[in-house]
């Protein structure tokens, strides 16, 4: 008789326990976004944040001990896990350095498209980015990295039109993007547009 295989911790179902807990945990996040929406940072108290989960402080500080900024960190960390996926799955294949730009340009554009999510992402604001600091820049330092290598690679075999630093190259590009990512979470401009305009200047790194 075949030996059964074992079933991986990982890969065990949820008690129902557990279930509820990660469920009370997302509405927490949910609340925070939309506090933070409606009346910005300053207003995102931890009691305003329960009352909007319809919850009170005490569970807001079980799933949170260091209160709000550990809600607005998690929520960042968030899209900055699903932003280096994303850029790992684009990274992951072999292509040119242009289409690969133009594949992390449109993943932050999703993100800023989405109501309340894309405001929060791109928010300049003091107090947050102090909040933030743990978390701040993780995505676009490893999207400059990544930009960087397939620069000096293109630069290397003297495809590249510019003798500039690469990873010089890629935090201005980077920069762009997050630029955009902030235009079009006000919705001051069309994602397409700006897509387009980011594939035109960094098509014209190439030499021709």
């Amino acid at each position: 008789m075949a030996k059964q295989r074992k079933t991986d911790a990982k890969d065990a179902p949820l008690s129902l326990r557990e279930r509820n807990k990660l469920r009370t945990r997302q509405e927490l996040l949910q609340a925070a976004l939309e506090v933070f929406a409606e009346a910005g940072y300053g207003s995102a108290t931890v009691e305003a944040i329960a009352t909007r989960a319809g919850t009170s402080k005490v569970t807001v500080y079980t799933y949170f001990p260091q209160g709000r900024e550990e809600l607005f960190r998690e929520l960042y960390e968030q899209i900055n896990i699903e932003l280096v996926e994303r850029a790992t799955n684009i990274f992951g294949r072999k292509g040119h350095f242009a289409d690969r730009v133009v594949g992390l340009t449109r993943a932050l554009l999703d993100v800023a498209e989405r109501p309340l999510i894309g405001r929060f992402y791109s928010i300049e604001d003091p107090s947050l980015d102090q909040a933030l600091k743990p978390v701040r820049g993780h995505a676009s330092r490893m999207w400059i990295e990544l930009i960087a290598k397939d620069l000096q690679s293109a630069q290397n075999e003297n495809r590249l039109a510019s003798t500039a630093s690469p990873e010089a190259i890629a935090t201005l590009v980077v920069g762009a993007m997050r630029s955009a990512l902030s235009d079009v979470a006000r919705g001051w401009s069309r994602s397409a547009d700006l897509e387009q305009a980011l594939e035109s200047l960094v098509r014209g790194l190439e030499k021709r």
